[in-house]
């Protein structure tokens, strides 16, 4: 039997029950109360907090009587408890200590600096009334997240002492509303009330952002593909990504960056979603690295480009096989863009097969529709829609596909229509 423990999306235990294999499922309640309503066809236990060391005994305890084979999970939150019961059971995997380093960003930061490793210089912080002392001694801006986040939920870049005042008078470091599936995380808390405390990092002058996704084996590398966001991700309105060839002025200098740091973290096998950014003064430096595939629409991407599906290559790492990729060298190059609908009931949009007849799309994936409420805006989570495009360079691809989606027209209006208009 194998245990997955899944907090954001179920590729992996989908993909496992399609190959026909024994899973059991661990997820948060609002999670399980979802899938149940769907009616998955695996059995699931549940856990209220990932990071509740008491729960996690309890569940290793029912897990014990059990032939369970391996423990493993493709998401963020889950990683630390993942290690945590491949102990108590006595499986092989990742370690709780190497797990900790994947999702503490101060020990992470701590980690990659000792192995020379280029980081912005950071402190951990009690609370956010340590940020005036902090600023003190890295300067303004600084740049305030949790130390166990992820998808840049919680982050806040601070420009001033006057812009921290009116953060504070804006209850912004105070809980937060997210969607209850989230809340096994602890990051709902905001702030003022981190599970794992705070981290503070000098505000970096950033001209570009890069990402890397990387895949080993037992110490072989699989693949390392390095790709460029359209804005730095903080504070951006604009998400998405072009994959890069080894033509680009930076290609190779963010692999080789994304190694190093996937070499500090002693990735053997596994996955590694790093995050590399390109300062104004010419360096570059690790944003961050996580030990899982990336998120959004990246694995959907690295399949247009390169016929890599990372799910399916999680699935069988999880299976005990050995994965397999054979990356495209030539062809078009894919971009995907993801536009953020306005706040309010959504009254009027445009039609995804107006997005298609468009220069180079050659995907859209809508997810509101007219008559719903649009999503809160969660870090960079819960876009309109996700569109993709090809062009003969990154640079024309990347245009198709923001151009594309800048030109999908959403309406909306802060109270629920009478009247609905129909989609163009």
């Amino acid at each position: 039997m194998l245990v997955v423990l899944s907090a954001l999306r179920s590729h992996l235990e989908d993909l496992l029950t399609e190959r026909g294999q024994q899973i059991l499922v661990v997820v948060p309640p609002a999670v399980q109360a979802d899938r149940q309503a769907h009616g998955v066809p695996y059995p699931m236990l549940t856990v209220a907090a990932w990071d509740d060391r008491r729960e996690l005994s309890v569940l290793a305890h029912e897990l014990a009587a059990l032939p369970v084979e391996s423990v493993v999970t493709t998401d963020e939150p889950c990683l630390r408890a993942a290690a945590i019961l491949r102990e108590r059971l006595g499986l092989p995997g990742q370690s709780e200590e190497s797990a900790t380093a994947a999702t503490d960003k101060h020990i992470q930061k701590d980690v990659l600096t000792a192995a020379g490793v280029p980081v912005a210089w950071h402190v951990p912080l009690d609370s956010v009334a340590d940020i005036e002392s902090v600023a003190e001694l890295l300067g303004w801006p600084v740049v305030v997240k949790p130390r166990r986040g992820f998808a840049a939920i919680g982050t806040l870049l601070v420009r001033d002492q006057a812009h921290l005042d009116r953060l504070r008078a804006s209850d912004a470091f105070g809980p937060q509303a997210l969607p209850a599936s989230l809340h096994a995380s602890g990051i709902h808390r905001g702030l003022d009330h981190a599970s794992g405390g705070l981290i503070a990092e000098e505000g970096i002058d950033v001209l570009a952002e890069f990402h890397c996704e990387i895949l080993r084996h037992h110490g072989r590398e699989v693949y390392a593909v390095p790709g460029r966001y359209p804005e730095p991700l903080l504070g951006t309105g604009v998400l998405g990504s072009v994959l890069l060839g080894p033509d680009d002025d930076h290609a190779q200098q963010v692999i080789d960056l994304a190694r190093d740091a996937a070499d500090a973290l002693q990735l053997v096998t596994g996955f590694a979603h790093a995050e590399i950014l390109l300062a104004r003064s010419g360096d570059l430096l690790v944003g961050e690295i996580g030990l899982r595939p990336g998120g959004a629409m990246l694995p959907h991407l690295l399949k247009l480009q390169h016929g890599i599906n990372p799910w399916a290559l999680a699935a069988d790492l999880a299976m005990g096989l050995t994965p397999q990729a054979d990356l495209r060298s030539s062809g078009p190059t894919a971009a995907w863009a993801a536009p953020i609908a306005p706040p309010g009931w959504i009254t009027d949009m445009d039609s995804a097969e107006v997005l298609r007849k468009l220069p180079g799309v050659i995907d859209v994936d809508q997810l509101v529709h007219v008559g719903q409420q649009s999503p809160t805006r969660v870090g960079t989570l819960t876009p309109a829609g996700h569109v993709f495009a090809v062009g003969d360079t990154a640079e024309q691809a990347e245009n198709r596909a923001h151009q594309a989606a800048t030109a999908w027209q959403i309406t909306a209006r802060n109270l629920p229509p009478n009247e609905l208009r129909p989609v163009r």
